[in-house]
């Protein structure tokens, strides 16, 4: 495997070729029985570097949809505590080192090189039945997250799951709480294509006595992680039955914020300001003052002032995020019809009349693109088709189109246009849209990464 690479990372530029050249499963659609979708192998690997998952906690947490949001809610929340906090996410929008974060900073290149020079060097003289098979990007993304950690004197851990939950390299942790955020039919090639199963295959976070905070909504999904909780002897709070949260007023669209009060088994919180929009992020927000109430029970650095400047200070790009006001362009990172609904429902809102609305859309051939097209048509008078560049899963513009117009809304009458790239979708928007309309970038993390770049060149890119 390392054989293919450079001999020596000594620079920035090979660190990070070394690292985009592992098995990538976010571009290259996984195989159920692949042998690196287990555990031991993951605990193997990350003895090679010390184990620092076994000396870090962390808070571990999965879902469908909601669960980057509210790692980076909880994160945020203990970087405003004092509490020196690493959070891994992924994927990325810019540049990978954005998926690993100490007190909100990313490796600067040295240190990244530095990690991946090492780790390079621990693999060349690892067993070779571990890594035989290649060591996968997400693996190593996984490995140089607790590197970062542990270089770091990190006291607690914010996980994101990659995808699903039993067998995900991040549940090789020590959590002090695990944290299920939604449930839906996602990524049914390999979590299974019931609710049922995908639910239990996010439950298998779930750890021996560790409590649950969840904000599952199904009634197969509620059994199943009820369950296994009870089976583990895990203190299991239900959102809507022991967490509360309360719009304050009027949803404040227009500058990208809403306030709001949550009730939690311990606590109860009023007018906390959230700078992200939409319903679903309340739900979020609430399982992650929950969490923080529970972690304030052994870490007095957690108080509700801090709970509410966490929040209030989050940052947390392409979620239903506007980055412009004329006209309105907003990007979201909605990749399966569970989150396209969230986005619309939050467009939906009467803070978001406007002349004309235009959708760019693009998403992974592994997603359910025909549900997710249906569902949008009815809410845009035009539609652009279009691919994203940086992943090779991207459905073509035709092939869209051709899915959108076998399966027409009735009562609609959508512009429906292809574009080749997202830039060229872009420019036909603004011709469209007018000063008072809304632009949205939706359909997957992909695209509304490589508008981002397009409208905000400023920010660093990979």
């Amino acid at each position: 495997m390392e054989k293919t690479l450079p001999n020596t990372v000594t620079t920035y530029d090979d660190a990070v070729c070394w690292i985009y050249d592992r098995i990538d499963y976010e571009r290259v659609r996984p195989r159920r029985q692949s042998s690196h979708f287990r555990l031991e192998r993951v605990e193997r690997l990350l003895a090679l570097i010390g184990s620092p998952q076994q000396r870090i906690p962390a808070i571990h947490i999965a879902g469908t949809k909601g669960k980057g949001s509210t790692a980076a809610m909880v994160n945020s929340i203990l970087t405003s505590s004092d509490i020196r906090s690493g959070l891994f996410t992924s994927p990325h929008i810019h540049m990978f080192e954005e998926r690993m974060r100490v007190d909100g900073r990313m490796p600067d290149p040295d240190e990244l090189t530095s990690m991946v020079r090492c780790l390079q060097e621990t693999l060349l003289d690892a067993d070779a039945d571990l890594i035989q098979d290649g060591v996968t990007y997400f693996e190593v993304a996984t490995l140089l997250a607790w590197m970062f950690f542990d270089r770091n004197d990190v006291e607690l851990a914010v996980l994101e799951t990659g995808l699903g939950g039993r067998l995900d390299c991040t549940t090789i942790c020590q959590p002090l709480a695990t944290v299920i955020t939604s449930i839906g039919l996602d990524h049914t090639h390999i979590l299974g294509n019931t609710i049922e199963a995908i639910t239990g295959e996010k439950a298998g976070i779930i750890k021996a006595g560790v409590p649950v905070f969840s904000w599952v909504r199904q009634p197969d999904a509620v059994r199943v992680v009820a369950e296994r909780s009870a089976a583990l002897s895990c203190e299991l709070f239900q959102g809507e039955h022991d967490i509360f949260e309360r719009v304050r007023g009027a949803i404040s669209a227009k500058v990208g914020e809403q306030r709001f009060d949550v009730e939690t088994p311990l606590a109860t919180h009023e007018d906390l300001m959230l700078p992200l929009l939409g319903d679903h992020q309340l739900r979020n927000a609430a399982l992650a003052v929950a969490v923080s109430d529970f972690v304030s029970q052994t870490n007095d650095r957690i108080t509700a002032s801090t709970i509410a400047q966490g929040l209030a200070s989050l940052s947390w790009p392409l979620r239903f995020e506007v980055v412009s006001t004329s006209p309105y362009i907003v990007l979201d990172a909605a990749h399966n019809p569970d989150s396209i609904a969230a986005c619309l429902n939050t467009l939906g809102d009467q803070n978001w009349l406007a002349e004309r609305r235009v959708l760019i859309f693009a998403v992974s051939r592994d997603k359910d693109a025909a549900h997710m097209l249906q569902l949008v048509r009815p809410h845009f008078d035009t539609i652009i088709l279009t691919r994203f560049e940086t992943n090779p899963r991207s459905y073509a513009p035709q092939e869209l189109a051709e899915l959108l117009g076998s399966n027409p809304s009735a009562g609609t009458a959508a512009t429906v246009v292809t574009a080749e790239t997202p830039a060229e979708a872009f420019s036909l928007a603004e011709k469209t849209v007018g000063h008072n309309g809304i632009i949205c970038g939706t359909g997957s993390i992909f695209l509304a990464a490589e508008l981002r770049n397009l409208l905000l060149p400023s920010e660093d890119e990979c």
